[in-house]
């Protein structure tokens, strides 16, 4: 079935059809949804990576009668009416069951809209040369790649090996944020955790951490870090610091987001110590990595998160380029960018993460992998990766609606685990395990 006139076909176009057509075969020109009802697989090959902007006339009635067939959808290449960029679809947009996508993935099968409109995708490589598939500056955050964040575990391994992390985390009514943070950190295979909160928490912070050094600050009336406490922590003990979960928006998270940015540390920056600083991010020579969901990156820019939805990648990559920093920007795909433009897609995760606390566990795995020398972009990378694959190993259990934070942590030693498999990292010596 096609939507034109074969004596209007133009470039490759019309030499595809004179191929299909000297082999004899069968074709009609679209006349209704009725040719389409009753097919039990559909392939869409109406449009493909080159179209610009919105299908129109007869391609748009095309798409909606496939989406409206109770057959199977193959997509060829990517669904009719995607975006081969990754970017928001203009108009409507063909449902697939699978894509059979050719040479690399296109970034737009992984933007939320191309994920639900994609199906399950495979792509062939076509035998295209390695040169040509090297030197990209977007991929895809595979096992692999996210391996590359992962310390080499040796058996005369000691915890002076795996760094001193600083988590300036809670406040009265938030000490999980703190907790769910620091045992992240603890489970990403850092040497030691000290967590500075306010001296108000510090008790029940302690009693739920076995594993992590607690650093009581003094607190203001409203159980929050106070102005003073920024200089009472000793920087010079640590590897890497964070900041941010639970915190509040306070004099006090500003004075230790203040101190934290001036010193060495590499840092990572989260939640209310985000909200800060905006808007902006104060460059700096250490590693930093920021990780604002969509409205705190609107704060940051001053602009509306309709603004950054609709380009979040580009967006991402503005920031990081802006700041001079790695930056994670959250959702369901998560756009991770350095400052020279160097992307990564992350699709790993279920929808259980969307609860409170998913993102004080990034904080803490990030921080634990800066803590271990790790270089910040990967630690970006890695730490998604382990986030959404404990959310999808915690879902087989769980399923995605009753998800807690709770059930990812417990799944994150399995992630970790999985992710040492893919890497050549060694793990106890030669083994991995």
């Amino acid at each position: 079935v096609t939507g034109a006139d074969p004596d209007d076909l133009q470039g490759d176009a019309a030499i595809q059809y004179m191929i299909y057509d000297s082999l004899g075969l069968a074709w009609e020109k679209y006349q209704g949804p009725g040719q389409l009802a009753d097919c039990a697989l559909i392939v869409d090959a109406l449009l493909g990576t080159g179209m610009k902007g919105e299908p129109r006339g007869t391609a748009a009635e095309i798409i909606a009668a496939i989406n409206s067939s109770p057959g199977a959808v193959l997509a060829v290449d990517i669904p009719s009416g995607l975006p081969a960029e990754f970017a928001l679809p203009a108009g409507p947009v063909v449902q697939a069951t699978a894509t059979a996508t050719f040479g690399l993935a296109k970034a737009g099968l992984y933007t939320p809209a191309g994920r639900k409109a994609a199906g399950r995708v495979f792509v062939d490589p076509i035998g295209l040369p390695v040169s040509l598939l090297q030197g990209t500056d977007l991929v895809l955050n595979d096992g692999p790649h996210a391996a590359k964040g992962l310390s080499q575990r040796q058996l005369d391994s000691h915890k002076g090996n795996f760094g001193h992390g600083l988590l300036a985390a809670g406040s009265r009514g938030m000490s999980g944020a703190a907790m769910l943070a620091g045992t992240a950190a603890l489970r990403s295979g850092i040497g030691l955790l000290t967590i500075a909160c306010p001296d108000e928490i510090q008790p029940m912070l302690a009693a739920q951490v076995w594993e992590a050094l607690t650093l009581p600050l003094p607190s203001s009336a409203q159980g929050e870090f106070s102005p003073e406490a920024a200089a009472q922590v000793p920087l010079g003990k640590f590897n890497a610091a964070a900041i941010g979960p639970g915190c509040r928006v306070c004099p006090g998270t500003r004075a230790l987001a203040g101190r934290l940015l001036k010193s060495d540390l590499p840092l990572a920056i989260d939640a209310d110590a985000l909200n800060v600083l905006a808007p902006g991010i104060p460059r700096r020579e250490p590693p930093t990595i920021v990780s604002p969901h969509p409205g705190e990156m609107a704060r940051l820019l001053a602009c509306t998160v309709q603004e950054v939805l609709a380009d979040p990648l580009g967006t991402c990559r503005r920031a990081a380029r802006a700041w001079g920093c790695v930056v994670i920007l959250k959702g369901s795909t998560t756009c991770i960018s350095d400052p020279a433009g160097k992307a990564v897609l992350n699709i790993t995760g279920t929808p259980g993460l969307a609860t409170g606390g998913s993102g004080d566990i990034l904080t803490g795995l990030i921080l634990g992998l800066l803590a271990q020398n790790t270089e910040p972009f990967a630690a970006a990378c890695a730490a998604s990766w382990l986030l959404g694959t404990a959310s999808e190993l915690a879902a087989q259990e769980t399923g995605s609606a009753a998800q807690l934070p709770r059930d990812v942590l417990a799944a994150l030693p399995g992630a970790v685990n999985l992710l040492y498999k893919q890497s050549s990292r060694e793990y106890f010596g030669k083994e991995k395990i």
